[in-house]
């Protein structure tokens, strides 16, 4: 997973229709969408700065509306603790059209940049003070005593894509802390440190540290650069 996978839609009547919709979104929402776009997992979202605000629109078929990764961002919002920086979620906006279902999350908008674009593995190097490895630390130990019946990553998605990706035999779950879901790259800014999309958090594989919770393919945390150390070892 080393190339782009954060891309606009392959078509371009899907990228006017979810563009479309996001303006649609804007004006519902009465706030002013500019600047870049930014497109998700291979189109499926689209966000945009929105005055003091990020608008970001989530889209699927009608019949995979909801679950998961649709309520995600919602749920995390009241039992996470305030310890973990993500933005605010400030409001929802439901709807469906055509045979496509979509949905607005208006949150905080977060000045800072993400660590990386376009896809979840680092392309290059990063120099991270020692005070923002310990915020991440922190971050995510809040998140991994969290009470919560969902689930982030199952023994399923382990057994296909270990053997896939690693060409290993899979670990097995057998104790479980909550977990973001999807730390990687794209999702980590810093300094300071924000948490971006909690959309897949959840229960997840227990191991030394919460930093290993995470179901994408490439390691979340590969080794702090220009040091020996490993950030799953911090």
């Amino acid at each position: 997973m080393t190339g782009a996978v954060f891309t606009a839609p392959a078509q371009r009547i899907d990228h006017e229709r979810i563009v479309r919709a996001h303006a649609a979104a804007a004006r519902e929402l009465n706030v002013a969408a500019s600047g870049s776009f930014v497109w998700g997992w291979q189109g499926r979202t689209l966000g945009r700065r929105a005055d003091r605000y990020w608008l970001r629109l989530l889209c699927s078929p009608l019949e995979k509306e909801g679950g998961h990764l649709w309520e995600g961002t919602a749920t995390a919002q009241a039992p996470l603790p305030r310890g973990v920086p993500r933005p605010a979620l400030h409001r929802v906006l439901d709807w469906t059209s055509g045979e496509h279902a979509y949905r607005a999350e208006l949150t905080e908008y977060v000045p800072t940049r993400p660590l990386e674009a376009g896809g979840p593995v680092l392309t290059h190097e990063v120099d991270l003070p020692d005070a923002w490895w310990r915020d991440l630390k922190k971050a995510l130990a809040h998140t991994s005593t969290t009470p919560t019946s969902r689930i982030a990553v199952r023994q399923g998605w382990v057994d296909k894509s270990f053997r896939r990706f690693l060409g290993i035999p899979p670990v097995q779950i057998t104790a479980t802390q909550t977990g973001h879901g999807d730390p990687h790259w794209v999702n980590i800014t810093g300094p300071p440190l924000v948490l971006f999309d909690w959309e897949g958090w959840g229960a997840c594989r227990s191991a030394s540290t919460p930093a290993s919770c995470t179901p994408t393919a490439s390691p979340a945390l590969p080794p702090r650069a220009g040091s020996a150390r490993s950030s799953t070892a911090r």
